[in-house]
Formats: C-alpha cells, sequence, structure tokens
C-alpha cells in the first residue's frame, strides 16, 4: 500500500514552510476578536458607573432598573467607539510614560547609610563638635 499526502514530492524545507503557523494578526484588524476586549471593558464599566450615578442622582425606586437599562443602552454605544477609536494613542502614550529613563537622567548615587555617615561626620567636623563613639561596629 503506497502512503500519499499533499507534500509527497516537496523538499523537508518546502515542507516545513508550508506547515509553519502564520502568526494571527487580531490586534489592528477589524474583526469582532480584536474588538471583543473594548466591547467588555466597556461594557462593564458603564454598566457599574450607569447604576452608581443612578443610585446616587435618583435612589432605589421602584423603576430603577428600567432607567438603569435606559442609562447603560444609551451610554454604551457611545462609549465603545470612543475607546475603541482612541486604543491607539493610548497605547502610544501609555509606553511613552512607562519606558525606562536613558542612563544618563538616572540619578548616579541613592540615599544610603554611606552617605548619610559622610555627610553627618562632615557636618560634624564643620561645627568643631566631637563625634560620639560607636557602639555597634560600623564600616566605613
Amino acid at each position: 500500500m503506497q502512503h500519499s499526502s499533499a507534500f509527497s514530492g516537496m523538499s523537508v524545507a518546502a515542507v516545513q514552510a508550508a506547515t509553519a503557523r502564520q502568526p494571527r494578526v487580531v490586534a489592528g484588524s477589524k474583526s469582532l476578536a480584536s474588538m471583543l476586549p473594548t466591547i467588555l471593558t466597556t461594557g462593564v464599566v458603564t454598566l457599574v458607573a450607569s447604576a452608581a450615578m443612578r443610585l446616587l442622582w435618583v435612589g432605589f425606586g421602584t423603576d430603577f432598573f428600567v432607567a438603569w437599562m435606559e442609562a447603560w443602552l444609551t451610554i454604551w454605544p457611545i462609549a465603545f467607539p470612543v475607546a475603541y477609536l482612541s486604543k491607539p494613542l493610548v497605547n502610544r502614550l501609555a509606553s511613552s510614560l512607562s519606558k525606562p529613563l536613558p542612563a544618563s537622567d538616572m540619578p548616579q548615587a541613592g540615599l544610603n547609610v554611606n552617605t548619610i555617615m559622610q555627610v553627618s561626620d562632615r557636618a560634624t567636623a564643620q561645627s568643631g563638635l566631637k563625634r560620639k563613639p560607636l557602639l555597634l561596629p560600623v564600616h566605613r
């Protein structure tokens, strides 16, 4: 019995290239999968915020749920497109704010015990005072 496949006659490299998984590009696509996190996040946030604001403004009454759902269904279709369209700008802003500082902008020395002891010794010497004898050994 002879075995045949779609890859018969192809080199190993060609088979590997043909079967290699292509990375899925979802982040920039217009598919539902790319929108789902924003849909869910804006849905939950607007649901909770509209309930909280409704309770603060009107209080809990017989028409609370109807008015709450009306407010939520009014604000969610506004919040989702705003959040989805501003996502690239917000991501760029967040990445620029969270970049590590270059080494030249970093403070050279932090505040540590040795620095404090040296400054204390200089201040004591400048004021003409004597340092008390150390009770505990300190590395200088």
